[in-house]
């Protein structure tokens, strides 16, 4: 298989060492893959996606599914994200969106945007997850006062053409309901929006899929696929799975050549996070930080921050562009200074936490949903950093296209088909870092 990355960080066997790890019962309910079978459909990967496709194909149609995870449950980026539950999954702007697919396509966009939201939170709810979700919208700050007109656009842009809910505050408001800090200069909120623990929403959703009779194995990494007489042979473990369909779930965590259709056409990016320990009622106040909602800092390189139940604080920026655990380290140490620079009065508050996952971009900039042309493998991609809105949404979605007979579904032509490929895609790195250096530039 071919990594972009350094091997550190795909070392499935082994712990995620992140603070989320450390709120749940350890003891893990799935065995691994060890003996020949056959399925009507096979999922690869237990994130977001491939759980909430499995879920949806076995109790809502009664499918024979099973589910392989290269890690334990839990794994992957859907269980070590920040638990943002934003908007929207797309790294362009309204006005790029509008030029390529008109006002009304994106209208639908962000309609199945805030759709994802929705069912994200009618999981929790129809399941009675118990996932500490807090937060009943998010906040984009201002970094610099020369980003507060840009701030009041985007809200009166949400309001007006998206009907969606939104509230600006000036500086000294969202002193008042937000936090205060050198890069403050002033926010807007939106709704739907909350945060969650990830990996407690993940488990819950593993538990329903498996209830329901999705069969899910772990540390089951598939090593190779066959096509004989119409027929998947899916190799993983050294046994092998006969399936009639296959659903690509795996996002950032994909590797070239096990769908060669699919090569080269994600740009796994690492985002890092860093956790402090419980801060203390007098230090939240020194900054007056007294929201539970999620904050997306919108620099062009963006910060995303949140203050846990426990009063921890999460802290999380792009990562480097190595992947081995010391640049991993380097990275988190960088963090560290520029969180205390955000807030300067907790820099004597120490890091508990550090970790780090892939998010998948695309060359379109916008996920894809779809099956490929003339046979039956089916994937879903590209959350572009927001796959707790978009994930199980398209993870449910994808059901629904494997299930019927039409080719297409009712939904924002910005989410269907696949992206182009990375031209040269032994370069995307090489890509990635100047894209890097111009935002880090930009935001000096």
């Amino acid at each position: 298989m071919n990594n972009l990355y350094h091997k550190d960080i795909y070392k499935f066997d082994e712990p995620i060492k992140s603070y989320w790890e450390t709120t749940i019962n350890t003891s893990n309910k799935y065995k691994t893959f060890e003996k020949n079978t056959k399925t009507n459909i096979l999922v690869i990967g237990a994130g977001y996606t491939g759980i909430s496709c499995a879920l949806s194909l076995a109790k809502k149609y009664n499918e024979d599914v099973v589910l392989l995870e290269a890690g334990h449950i839990g794994w992957g980026s859907s269980a070590r994200n920040a638990g943002f539950c934003c908007i929207p999954p797309a790294k362009m702007s309204v006005k790029k969106m509008i030029n390529k697919h008109g006002k009304q396509e994106t209208k639908k966009f962000f309609k199945n945007t805030v759709e994802g939201s929705n069912f994200t939170k009618n999981l929790i709810d129809e399941y009675k997850i118990n996932c500490d979700l807090t937060g009943d919208c998010n906040y984009e700050v201002a970094p610099h006062p020369s980003y507060f007109d840009s701030i009041k656009e985007e809200a009166s842009l949400y309001k007006n053409e998206f009907g969606i809910e939104t509230e600006v505050f000036a500086r000294e408001e969202f002193n008042e309901i937000g936090h205060m800090g050198n890069e403050q200069y002033g926010a807007f909120s939106y709704k739907p929006g909350f945060a969650i623990n990830p990996l407690k929403f993940l488990l819950g959703l593993a538990k329903e899929a498996k209830i329901s009779g999705v069969k899910i194995f772990q540390k089951s990494k598939v090593s190779k696929i066959e096509k004989k007489s119409g027929k998947f042979n899916i190799i993983s473990n050294g046994h092998i799975i006969t399936a009639n369909k296959i659903v690509m779930a795996t996002n950032g965590f994909y590797q070239d050549d096990l769908f060669p259709k699919l090569n080269n056409r994600i740009l796994p990016v690492i985002s890092n996070i860093i956790i402090t320990r419980p801060l203390t009622e007098d230090e939240l106040k020194s900054h007056n930080y007294v929201t539970n909602n999620p904050v997306l800092n919108i620099r062009n390189l963006l910060f995303y921050y949140r203050l846990l139940k426990d009063n921890r604080f999460l802290f999380g920026a792009r990562g480097d562009v190595i992947g081995s655990e010391k640049s991993s380290i380097d990275k988190s140490k960088k963090m560290e200074q520029q969180m205390k620079k955000v807030f300067p009065n907790w820099s004597h508050v120490n890091i508990d936490f550090h970790w780090r996952g892939l998010v998948a971009m695309t060359a379109k900039l916008t996920p894809s949903i779809g099956k490929l042309e003339d046979d039956e493998i089916y994937y879903s991609f590209g959350y572009q950093a927001n796959g707790v809105n978009t994930a199980p949404w398209s993870g449910n979605e994808l059901s629904k296209l494997i299930i019927s007979n039409s080719k297409v579904l009712n939904i924002s032509k910005f989410y269907q088909g696949l992206p182009k490929k990375f031209p040269f895609p032994k370069l995307r790195l090489f890509y990635l870092r100047l894209y890097l250096m111009y935002c880090s530039i930009i935001d000096r």
